[in-house]
């Protein structure tokens, strides 16, 4: 993945204009581990979503495997996003009516697997993340830091090549912390491309990238 001059505007033109991101220029290979640190209102999360083409640029390119996809159309970005790429929210966007293997089991639809295909690789996923024994649960009967755990495992449920996450580990207690950092680490092992916006010392320590953020601006890039 790469960027140029990325811009974001919003309320262009008008009185309450606001440069979200601007001119961000990144080269991200596969396997590398990219950590987006700044203050609050830096733009760390409008970049997370315009490199998960979540959101469109009001200027510059997004290069995925070389080839320039930040034009494309929300159709072809759509199929992207189900194909390549998992999202870790901050605010987890789960949904309450259902249990915690279908919440998993969700991006799996678009993928047209079957129900019981769904269910089993469903558990598999939360079984690794120490949830196997609340698959049956509602979202209700779990603590934030399982909520947290069950949206990493929907973000990982179809073995994508790109993961991006919004401080995943910002609202979850140590012991939580601790088996999410453990999670990235495998992410790291097996060559997934990962971008994290996160403030923890532990996972800043975990990337081989990172950049600082300040109104807009990368104010200062490690690469090791």
């Amino acid at each position: 993945m790469k960027t140029e001059c990325l811009t974001k505007i919003y309320n262009r033109g008008e009185s309450g204009e606001v440069v979200a991101v601007r001119d961000v220029s990144l080269e991200i290979t596969s396997g590398d581990f990219l950590v987006v640190t700044g203050p609050s209102g830096s733009g760390k999360t409008t970049l997370l979503s315009l490199l998960g083409l979540l959101t469109r640029p009001t200027r510059g390119r997004i290069f995925l495997n070389e080839e320039e996809v930040s034009s494309y159309s929300d159709a072809w970005q759509t199929r992207m996003r189900k194909e390549k790429m998992g999202f870790i929210f901050q605010q987890h966007n789960l949904l309450p009516q259902f249990l915690v293997w279908e919440n998993v089991s969700l991006p799996l639809l678009c993928r047209d697997a079957g129900f019981s295909e769904r269910k089993r690789i469903a558990l598999e996923i939360l079984h690794k993340l120490g949830l196997g024994s609340r698959s049956d649960f509602k979202l209700a009967q779990l603590s934030l830091g399982e909520q947290q755990r069950v949206a990493i495992a929907r973000a990982l449920v179809t073995d994508p090549e790109i993961v991006l996450a919004d401080e995943p580990t910002a609202s979850v207690d140590v012991e939580t912390a601790a088996q999410i950092l453990d999670m990235f680490r495998g992410l790291k092992r097996s060559s997934k491309t990962v971008v994290v916006v996160s403030h923890d010392p532990a996972i800043v320590r975990e990337g081989n990238i990172t950049i600082n953020l300040r109104n807009g601006l990368v104010s200062e890039s490690r690469r090791l």
